[in-house]
């Protein structure tokens, strides 16, 4: 067991022992929505109703990450200057060695943590931006953000005006920036009845609890994310971004068969289905596929540091895109509140279901299908059971994909033939 990951997955002041399951391992919350996050380095939004300890969270993110750590309190009349200052990137001239070393210390701070993300003015939310993408543009210039690398953000709102769901340019935009956006008082989420009674049984005063002292795992923090880049990343995963980025696209019956080309009137353009999950769902984005695995992987290191095998990374991602799709702006509006009254899980849960049961319909053949592509062969037996040449669906970019894998140089060629013997007579039938 890593003892550095159970540090950052240990019940802080912000509690909440509630069991996710992801990829049939069992995690909790604080493992999904901080851990792997931190190890990743993935940008959370949790959003959520007044009290439900979005503050002591911060807190205790203040905790690990020491004088790493940036704090804002979003408010109407919050100003840009106000970041600046924080950072002391006000000064003028950087008239002393002293100066300049204020600056690099205040933009080397890895964590940058924003109160009530919703409550800012728009002009404030593009410098939460580039806060979130590790950097900031001042006075001209590029000003890197974090530490060796590395820097994330957290952001905390409250949803009782809906503005985190906004359909304005800018709030898609930050939403597709926030990698993760949990409704974090959600029943699937929320604390359980023995946290509850921890939490009235020995608190005492009602205001969140100081950041605690000697719990700065910065240094932890920093070594887990080089790890987690050092990761190989499971070759099935590319095949389901292009799906989910490309083949989610496909409209069957538009004249140019893709969403983005109506996106102006979807969900309610010419050639666009009702009764499918064309007029559900968009495609994702390259950032939101890119985030869920990501998280899948940095999950995986959680799992294997507790002796868990991840034999399956492709459902460990598919139960990932559960953080990442809900709330991202891509679930048409009238289809969460009049088909689902609101609920976006049960949104996000009905239009997966295709997508889940075409995948497992075609998981082996497109396991070894990439297998075959990998050593420069293209088994056609096994790129038809994807889909068929004849075809043209929201499966067929996966198997140009796998195709076009296959055309790449390879030094290996011994493997083909091992694992032809393992198909045996699967190929045939």
């Amino acid at each position: 067991m890593d003892s550095r990951i159970e540090r950052l997955s240990s019940q802080g002041s912000w509690r909440n022992s509630r069991e996710i399951n992801v990829g049939n391992v069992p995690y909790s919350v604080r493992d999904v929505f901080i851990t792997a996050p931190l190890i990743a380095g993935l940008n959370v939004y949790l959003v959520g109703g007044t009290g439900e300890g979005k503050t002591q969270l911060a807190n205790d993110l203040a905790g690990l990450f020491g004088d790493s750590f940036c704090y804002a309190e979003g408010r109407p009349d919050f100003e840009p200057s106000e970041l600046l200052k924080q950072l002391n990137l006000d000064l003028k001239g950087k008239v002393s060695d002293r100066e300049l070393v204020t600056l690099t210390e205040n933009v080397n701070k890895a964590l940058f943590y924003v109160d009530e993300l919703n409550r800012c003015p728009p002009i404030v939310m593009n410098y939460f931006f580039n806060f979130f993408d590790g950097k900031l543009l001042h006075q001209g210039k590029v000003h890197r953000l974090g530490k060796d690398g590395y820097a994330v953000g957290f952001a905390s709102g409250n949803i009782d005006d809906g503005a985190y769901v906004g359909i304005s340019e800018t709030d898609r935009a930050l939403r597709d920036r926030m990698h993760l956006i949990v409704k974090l008082d959600d029943p699937q989420f929320c604390t359980t009845e023995e946290d509850d009674g921890f939490i009235f049984d020995t608190k005492k005063d009602p205001r969140a609890t100081a950041p605690l002292s000697g719990r700065d795992a910065l240094d932890d923090i920093l070594a887990l994310n080089n790890e987690f880049r050092c990761r190989e990343v499971p070759a099935i995963l590319p095949a389901l971004g292009v799906y989910f980025h490309k083949g989610l696209d496909y409209l069957e019956t538009s004249s140019r068969h893709s969403k983005r080309a109506l996106d102006l009137v979807w969900p309610n353009g010419d050639g666009i289905k009702k009764d499918t999950d064309e007029s559900k769902i968009m495609p994702l984005s390259k950032r939101a596929i890119l985030s869920a695995i990501s998280l899948s992987q940095a999950l995986a290191m959680i799992a294997e540091s507790r002796g868990h095998n991840v034999n399956d990374s492709a459902l460990m991602f598919l139960d990932s895109l559960r953080f990442t799709v809900p709330y991202s702006g891509v679930l048409a509006p009238d289809f969460v509140h009049n088909e689902k009254s609101g609920d976006v899980y049960a949104a996000y849960d009905a239009v997966m279901e295709r997508t889940r049961r075409e995948f497992n319909e075609r998981k082996e053949s497109l396991e070894m299908g990439i297998a075959f592509a990998q050593h420069g062969v293209k088994e056609e037996p096994l790129l038809d059971k994807i889909t068929t040449v004849s075809e043209t669906n929201r499966w067929t970019p996966v198997r140009r994909y796998v195709e076009r894998l296959a055309e790449k140089p390879s030094s290996d060629t011994g493997r083909v033939d091992d694992i032809r013997k393992e198909l045996g007579k699967w190929l045939i039938n």
